[in-house]
């Protein structure tokens, strides 16, 4: 009774759209058409009929729907996920393919479905290394800055697979990361953003170690020419070189004064404030960080920037000035233990300069050591880089009878000198 009724409904639609082709060629086709689709009801509860009636809707009017293909390869791949016979699995796997190249067929959309194909091709065809990446390249150029997040890793993750068996370079994988970044990041604003920070956030994972010196200096050179005007690009590599303290190259100097004439952003000022750094120039290092500090918009960035200003003076061996900004710094972003260990290691650098003649030359370390020891309390990512430094610093400690010498013993309070004035407990080996 079911099946008549909605013969009968298939009759009256089909007899209303005879003219267009999406539902068959002939009235007949139509009626057809209409009954397969309902193919979608059976789809959780009976699994084998939905397949048996989508075949037929695939054979008679592959046009009628989108979904008709989406729906098909869901099933094929779920057969296939399923079989255990190898030949079997491999058929499954063909026909699940060959509806990504027919849905091209139909409805066109070819750069999104072959990003779809790719990403298929990357799990279950891992011995076509190459020609799934050849899919993704061409779904990536064909659709640009519209590419869906998923085909970027993929695509990643595909070069790192043929670089990996010398089908690739290291270079054309860095390559291939600037573009998928660029990419990432024009789609930051959109309504698919989280999706798109999570491929960056995965992109950058795949390729980090393929980021170092040794290949992004030589690209930066080879590219640069051509994009000293590009401001997107200009950005990436300065914001990749200045990630792998790719400094002092002649490069970074010229990308970052390219990138900060055309954006003077606070990030181009931290550019330069690097490329300053990486020539031991510390004033101007800290007069272009202070810049970014001026020009960033977020107390994550201000913080960030604050830093670099306290390292720059600490390089210098201008140690108070270092402290203040590393204190600064801080306050700005809370449960940051960097900046700690860097007035420890400023207290440490101090032992000639605040020798004394008597427990001066020591009570740096201690000072030092309390500095790691909050470093760590308050922000466990820096808990081994601060116990390493204890272990080194402690070795410097006085031997208890240094201390009893001047009537002290370990335990004891003491007011740090020198540039320091600060108060601290007696400690020995």
């Amino acid at each position: 009774m079911k099946k008549i009724t909605l013969t009968i409904v298939g009759i009256t639609i089909s007899l209303a759209s005879f003219a267009q082709p999406n539902y068959g060629k002939t009235p007949q086709d139509s009626i057809t058409c209409i009954e397969s689709l309902i193919y979608k009801d059976y789809l959780k509860n009976d699994p084998k009929l939905a397949l048996s009636l989508w075949k037929v809707a695939y054979r008679v009017c592959p046009q009628s729907q989108k979904t008709l293909y989406i729906n098909g390869v869901d099933m094929y791949k779920d057969l296939a996920d399923k079989e255990t016979d190898k030949i079997k699995k491999e058929a499954y796997l063909d026909t699940m393919f060959s509806i990504y190249d027919r849905r091209i067929e139909m409805f066109g959309q070819k750069g999104l479905v072959l990003g779809y194909k790719g990403q298929s091709m990357l799990v279950s065809r891992q011995d076509e290394k190459e020609k799934t990446f050849e899919i993704l390249n061409e779904a990536l150029n064909l659709t640009g800055n519209n590419t869906q997040s998923g085909t970027l890793v993929a695509a990643m993750f595909a070069i790192i697979n043929l670089e990996k068996i010398g089908k690739k370079t290291k270079e054309e994988v860095v390559e291939l990361f600037e573009k998928t970044i660029a990419i990432c990041a024009a789609n930051k604003d959109g309504k698919d953003a989280e999706n798109y920070a999570k491929a960056e956030e995965s992109i950058q994972s795949v390729t980090s170690p393929y980021l170092d010196c040794a290949v992004l200096v030589p690209l930066a050179e080879k590219n640069f020419e051509a994009n000293k005007e590009n401001v997107d690009w200009l950005r990436q590599t300065v914001r990749l070189l200045k990630a792998k303290k790719c400094y002092d190259t002649n490069i970074f100097e010229k990308l970052a004064v390219a990138y900060f004439k055309l954006e003077p952003s606070a990030e181009g000022a931290a550019g330069m404030g690097n490329l300053y750094l990486g020539k031991r120039e510390f004033s101007k290092a800290a007069e272009w960080f202070l810049k970014a500090v001026d020009l960033a918009t977020t107390d994550a960035d201000k913080a960030d920037y604050t830093y670099s200003i306290a390292q720059a003076y600490s390089y210098s061996k201008n140690y108070s000035s270092a402290k203040t900004y590393a204190l600064k710094a801080a306050g700005l972003k809370s449960g940051w233990g960097e900046p700690y260990l860097l007035i420890g290691d400023c207290y440490a650098q101090s032992a000639s300069t605040c020798d004394d003649g008597e427990l001066g030359k020591w009570s740096v370390y201690w000072a030092a050591v309390d500095k790691y020891q909050k470093a760590k309390a308050i922000d466990g990512s820096v808990t081994s880089d601060a116990n390493q430094k204890i272990a080194s610093i402690s070795a410097h400690f006085p031997e208890t009878k240094d201390v009893f010498f001047y009537s002290k013993k370990a335990g004891d309070s003491y007011t740090v000198g020198c540039w320091i004035n600060e108060s601290t407990t007696i400690k020995t080996k």
